[in-house]
């Protein structure tokens, strides 16, 4: 039911490191200065757990390989209309689908797949969607010791400091609400129940209501304005960002350090965890810490062969010491089915314009007062609503449909239905020829009864608004069935893929090195190592129902708790 596809790794590289107050070139990384804990990727995973273990009275160095972000941590990609301010176009919630415009120093280049290489990772650059998730995506999906009672803490704190909003503009607005008010009101006539989603997460079969944001006082909020604040004023935090991390050091099953990349100037020295009780975070997303396992050594055997016989290859460890984990298997993806219809209340705002020809009167009215259209995720996103739909099989598919309205046409609304929780993918990310592309391999859909939900949902949609005056279906059309279209959909990431990746590095009992499937433990920590932990999207063992963002920060919250409990002598 997922998208499965295939990874490469590459050499990363970029050029400086920063910290807060002191910038120097990556190759004066001091090799003196020991950590408790290194922590690579400042993303959902990477700066939630950096905060606890550093408030937690340990030394924590944060490593980004890409640069500032939001205005507060010096950043400074703006539009012209922002130059006297601190702000950039990550702070501007209505900014926001600049990334698809103009990728460039935003992005991640080594791999074809988008994805945020900058501080905050895909909490900077993503629409800023914030749901609290179902407890079936705990229950049907984790091990013990992750089910939805186990997180009840953990999310009971994230979402005491990042509550979200379904009102971001400061004046408790919502513009442009024709979209919601048509669709939403009339799914409401047609039986759908209106709920206030984090109110009610376990309410998703045929309820809707409105988007909820990690937003915050009429900016991007989110780790970045919570945790990463937090974790900065202690002097035991320290974050990195523009630095490289090519792989962990290891004797055997222990790291002691991550080796670090300058851009165009190779190795740049290695960075040391503290003698004996140091420990190392992989929190660098699904490609991420994947690349990054595969370039230690850990991984199936036939992909670590390709890395050996790559330009890794002579600093590689040597293949005596690999640890034969089945990272990369797992792959999954929300699998977006993309519908348009028109209406002729549907009122479109090109947020597109915003960053060159932008209205000015939003300008001065997001600028004075953080109110307007700009305070926003653009394209308008909204409503969000849900079903359940049960298989033949048995199995409960979550569908979770997002609305928005966006394109050329002031009339049209694009709606993507994604497939979530339910069966369990096989996708396997590996390594290719080319060592930077991403290639997808169908089936999108694990199975018919995974194309059967997505079919029945179309349908039931369909009916729902078959009584809506002046309502035009412009995907399918009217002489196009449900089935029909599903089929016709082109099974390629840029069609059916979502960019909400999870997997990699399984979550489990089983480990995987002795025929099981998991590569971390209960305890997020690596088989096969006794200091090594993963703490990001790639530990899900299945997909949830909707954006991930809110549970990996909740995954960050629980294992930190974890990590913080084992005893010296178990890292």
């Amino acid at each position: 039911m997922h998208v499965h596809s295939k990874l490469a790794v590459v050499g990363a590289a970029v050029s400086l490191w920063f910290q807060p107050g002191a910038a120097q070139t990556c190759a004066n990384v001091s090799t003196t200065q020991t950590y408790d804990y290194i922590i690579v990727g400042s993303g959902a995973g990477g700066i939630p757990i950096a905060d606890r273990l550093s408030e937690a009275g340990h030394s924590v160095l944060l490593i980004e390989k890409g640069p500032p972000s939001t205005g507060r941590w010096g950043g400074t990609m703006k539009p012209k209309w922002l130059a006297d301010t601190n702000l950039t176009r990550f702070d501007v919630p209505g900014l926001c689908n600049q990334i698809w415009a103009d990728p460039s120093g935003v992005s991640c280049t080594d791999v074809d797949q988008m994805a945020g290489c900058v501080l905050g990772g895909g909490t900077a650059v993503n629409a800023g969607l914030w749901w609290k998730p179902h407890p079936d995506d705990w229950d049907t999906n984790f091990p013990t010791g992750w089910q939805s009672k186990d997180l009840a803490g953990a999310t009971e704190k994230v979402f005491s400091r990042i509550p979200g909003t379904t009102a971001p503009s400061m004046d408790g607005k919502r513009y442009l609400s024709q979209g919601f008010d048509m669709l939403g009101g009339n799914l409401g006539k047609a039986g759908w129940k209106f709920i206030v989603p984090n109110d009610n997460p376990q309410l998703k079969n045929r309820t809707y209501g409105h988007s909820t944001f990690m937003y915050s006082g009429g900016e991007r909020g989110g780790p970045l304005a919570t945790y990463l604040v937090s974790a900065s004023s202690r002097k035991t935090f320290t974050l990195w960002t523009n630095t490289v991390a090519k792989r962990v050091v290891r004797t055997g099953g222990h790291i002691t350090g991550v080796e670090l990349e300058c851009n165009g100037a190779g190795h740049a020295g290695v960075v040391s965890v503290t003698p004996t009780t140091g420990r190392v975070i992989l929190s660098a997303g699904v490609f991420g810490s994947t690349k990054l396992l595969f370039r230690s050594g850990i991984g199936p055997t036939d992909q670590l062969n390709i890395v050996k016989n790559s330009a890794d290859g002579p600093t590689m460890i040597g293949n005596d010491s690999w640890i034969n984990l089945p990272v990369g298997y797992n792959l999954n993806d929300h699998v977006g089915t993309d519908i348009e219809i028109a209406h002729p209340d549907v009122v479109f705002y090109d947020y597109y314009g915003a960053w060159t020809k932008p209205i000015v009167s939003d300008t001065e009215t997001y600028l004075t007062n953080r109110t307007g259209p700009l305070a926003q995720a653009a394209p308008n996103i909204g409503p969000i609503f849900w079903e359940i739909i049960k298989g033949a099989d048995g199995v409960l598919r979550h569908l979770h449909w997002q609305s928005r309205v966006e394109g050329t046409l002031n009339t049209s609304m694009t709606v993507t239905q994604y497939l979530g929780t339910g069966s369990v993918s096989r996708g396997r990310l590996t390594i290719t020829r080319q060592l930077n592309t991403v290639v997808s391999t169908p089936p999108y859909l694990h199975d018919e009864n995974d194309k059967a939900a997505v079919v029945q949902g179309l349908i039931n949609l369909q009916e729902s608004l078959a009584s809506v005056a002046n309502l035009t279906w412009i995907t399918p059309r009217s002489n196009v069935t449900a089935a029909q279209f599903v089929n016709s959909v082109p099974a390629t990431p840029s069609r059916r893929g979502s960019n909400h990746w999870i997997g990699t590095a399984k979550i489990g009992a089983d480990d995987g090195r002795t025929g099981g499937k998991s590569v971390v433990d209960l305890n997020l920590k690596v088989y096969g190592t006794d200091n090594l932990f993963v703490v990001d999207a790639s530990i899900f063992p299945g997909m949830i129902t909707a954006n991930p963002s809110a549970a990996i920060v909740i995954v960050s919250e629980h294992a930190a708790t974890k990590i913080l409990a084992l005893p010296p002598a178990a890292a």
